[in-house]
């Protein structure tokens, strides 16, 4: 065509950019983090921020207190050794309630009888047996009427059609006596879950006892030390805190959209010298043998929509190149390499058809 075909740009480097992005990140943190550090001063003292090479970031927090707050503070420290003077006379009872052994009940891992396979029999064996006292009389009957009713209809006993009437009559019975058995083995064990939920319901009412009358010993025995840790506890001081405020916040610098944004003007101007150097093109597959070379990696693709298959199998698909929004038509490189390996060429690391060859 007399001019030589342009270049694509070069893939970025994901290592530059994920360095470049991560000492921005970096860089962000710490201009955010000297944002924050607001001193505060109230009434009771001041919270402030020092240099401190050896602190995460290069800085410590020093908390002060006003006068009056410092003269609270030394005076909880008397209260609290007064009050260590009055929890002294309570050791002899906390000597006693820490010699007074506390066992824990020990629960029951295992309850009652677990066992009422004779119950669940017995329950199983009545329901049948009271089945059967209906079935027998009924089923009785009803084979004597099926027997007159086949004779009665001139059917002789070895003939097939009054086997057959016969076998059907067996079977409907057989199923009436299972059900009954079914039943029976129904209830038998619904009556075995409910003693054996009962069981489980007494052990677990006596262990919940045990350990109602454990924790009221333990109370009791705590008492003491609580009084203590109550004298201990005498005397607080009221430290400064910072006052509300709302933090300021800094968008990171997003290295990764720069370096995107540039990637898509380098491939807009390479597709505006690709159209230049295709100018005066009409369909991909009207040129006969003239040597078309053009991206078809699927890598460089994105929103592909089939749409048929050529005479050779090649699908042909529509799509979208990464930098530009026009759609066009064409096929995929991986699948013609597949077939036609000969239209595939290898151009800056992507894969690109010879449309004359393939044509």
């Amino acid at each position: 065509m007399g001019k030589r075909q342009p270049s694509p740009p070069p893939a970025p480097d994901p290592t530059a950019m994920a360095n470049a992005q991560s000492q921005a990140n970096q860089q962000t943190a710490q201009f955010q983090q000297q944002l924050n550090m607001v001193n505060s001063f109230g009434p009771d003292g001041s919270v402030r921020w020092e240099a401190d090479p050896s602190a995460p970031g290069g800085y410590r927090q020093v908390t002060s207190l006003s006068p009056g707050q410092q003269g609270l503070y030394d005076q909880s420290l008397q209260t609290q050794l007064g009050a260590l003077g009055i929890a002294n006379g309570q050791l002899g009872n906390i000597q006693n309630a820490l010699n007074s052994h506390l066992t824990a009940p020990g629960l029951q891992t295992s309850f009652g009888p677990t066992d009422f396979s004779a119950d669940r029999q017995a329950v199983t064996d009545a329901v049948i047996g009271q089945a059967r006292s209906r079935l027998d009389p009924q089923w009785n009957v009803a084979e004597d009427r099926t027997r007159n009713r086949l004779a009665n209809q001139g059917l002789s006993q070895n003939s097939t059609a009054y086997s057959t009437q016969m076998d059907q009559f067996g079977r409907d019975r057989n199923d009436a006596y299972n059900q009954a058995i079914y039943s029976g083995i129904q209830q038998g064990a619904n009556e075995q879950n409910m003693l054996f939920n009962q069981s489980a319901q007494q052990a677990a009412f006596g262990n919940q006892a045990q350990q109602q009358n454990f924790q009221n010993t333990a109370y009791a025995q705590n008492q003491p030390i609580n009084q203590l840790s109550a004298l201990l506890g005498m005397g607080q001081v009221s430290t400064p805190q910072g006052f509300g405020y709302s933090p300021t916040g800094v968008n990171g610098t997003d290295v990764l959209g720069a370096y995107g944004m540039n990637l898509a003007q380098q491939n807009a101007n390479y597709q505006s010298r690709m159209q230049n150097y295709q100018g005066g093109m009409g369909g991909l597959f009207n040129l006969g043998s003239a040597a078309i070379m053009a991206y078809s990696d699927m890598r460089l693709k994105r929103d592909v929509r089939f749409l048929g298959k050529r005479h050779d199998g090649i699908g042909l698909y529509a799509f979208k190149y990464l930098w530009e929004t026009a759609e066009r038509i064409g096929v995929m490189a991986q699948e013609v390499l597949a077939k036609r390996p000969d239209a595939v060429r290898r151009v800056d690391g992507y894969l690109a058809v010879d449309y004359g060859v393939l044509a």
